[in-house]
């Protein structure tokens, strides 16, 4: 049961989540990283899609961002040209429109217990792998110019905590003329640093920004920011922009410092799956805000052996004085009923 407004939010919002025609165009060019549309006034626009990345409350948030439209095809004004998977998805009733995702049903118990003290609630292992989201970390490492790095982890590699995702060289021990080998492999021992993950995720994305001349760095970090210029001018030029480099000066601040001089921030995004836990925030129905206090292990069941997913308050929908649990829950508990009589009929039928 949903009251209807799940298909008016994406006209409500930006591009990182829903894109809505502003007139009838056209799409005139697409690819990974982004779209270009032609409006019926000859104005050309551009929207990044693919994965994005948000800020929230000082939290890094990956999006998935969708155009299942193809080059050449037409849209009319109002119609959804993109979308992000996380929270629309194409309506099946009218697919030139999405609905928002609003969450999942979960069969929910109304008991009084400190499980329920103060709108609090606990819910199931189950039900809190269901509401299972992603969350990015971002670790930076600064290189000077005149250091070496070797050993960088790659786009979709999978790190553990203490997996490394670079080795610094110094300069003494990069001049490899200066040393005989065991002399070299000692001073690398002690010179090198390896900073390490500190969290279990995916390498989702490599940025790199260097303050100076690119000609006065190592050949190793000339060669990867080179590559960071190339995939963030190709990214840009697919939304209509013009190209970019890393290239930046003090303004850029890496833990609250500006990025020194003949400097490279080397940042890593890091994706990992993060479950509904103690402490994270939930809404019941439409409108009854909740804290989670526990995950329940192991299964609870009613005497009929349906599964339990949530216990929530009775005195805490009281006293919002809403109608939504009654209606959503009687209205859903018959809907789950009838489509198995349906589903029934239907192979008799057959």
């Amino acid at each position: 049961m949903r009251t209807g407004y799940e298909q008016i939010l994406a006209h409500r919002t930006t591009d990182l989540f829903a894109l809505t025609a502003k007139q009838d165009g056209q799409v005139i060019s697409k690819n990974s990283t982004g779209i270009q549309i032609r409006y019926a006034d000859g104005s050309v626009k551009g929207y990044e899609i693919g994965r994005r990345f948000g800020n929230a409350a000082g939290l890094v948030i990956p999006h998935n961002v969708v155009c299942d439209l193809n080059i050449g095809d037409k849209f009319k004004e109002g119609d959804i040209v993109s979308y992000n998977t996380g929270f629309f998805e194409r309506d099946i009733l009218n697919p030139k429109q999405v609905v928002w995702k609003v969450g999942v049903t979960a069969k929910t118990v109304l008991y009084e217990s400190s499980q329920t003290l103060e709108d609090a609630s606990s819910i199931s292992k189950a039900l809190s792998e269901k509401l299972m989201t992603k969350l990015t970390k971002v670790k930076t490492v600064v290189v000077k110019f005149d250091q070496s790095v070797k050993g960088l982890v790659k786009v979709n590699d999978f790190v553990e905590p203490e997996s490394i995702l670079c080795t610094i060289e110094d300069a003494v021990t990069n001049n490899s003329q200066l040393f005989d080998d065991e002399s070299l492999n000692t001073l690398r021992l002690l010179s090198n640093q390896t900073p390490t993950a500190k969290t279990k995720g995916i390498i989702e994305k490599i940025e790199v920004f260097y303050h100076g001349d690119k000609e006065d760095m190592s050949e190793t970090l000339k060669t990867i920011s080179t590559q960071f210029d190339k995939e963030l001018t190709t990214r840009n030029k697919s939304v209509g922009g013009s190209s970019l480099t890393g290239s930046v000066d003090g303004d850029l601040r890496v833990d609250g410092e500006p990025l020194a001089l003949d400097s490279v921030a080397i940042r890593f995004y890091i994706t990992s799956d993060v479950a509904a836990s103690v402490g994270d925030k939930g809404v019941f129905c439409n409108q009854l805000k909740t804290v989670f206090s526990e995950v329940l292990a192991g299964e609870i069941r009613t005497e009929r052996g349906e599964i339990i997913d949530a216990v929530f308050g009775q005195k805490s929908i009281q006293d919002r004085i809403v109608l939504s649990p009654a209606l959503i829950g009687t209205t859903n508990t018959l809907l789950d009923v009838i489509g198995k009589k349906a589903a029934q009929l239907y192979k008799k039928g057959n």
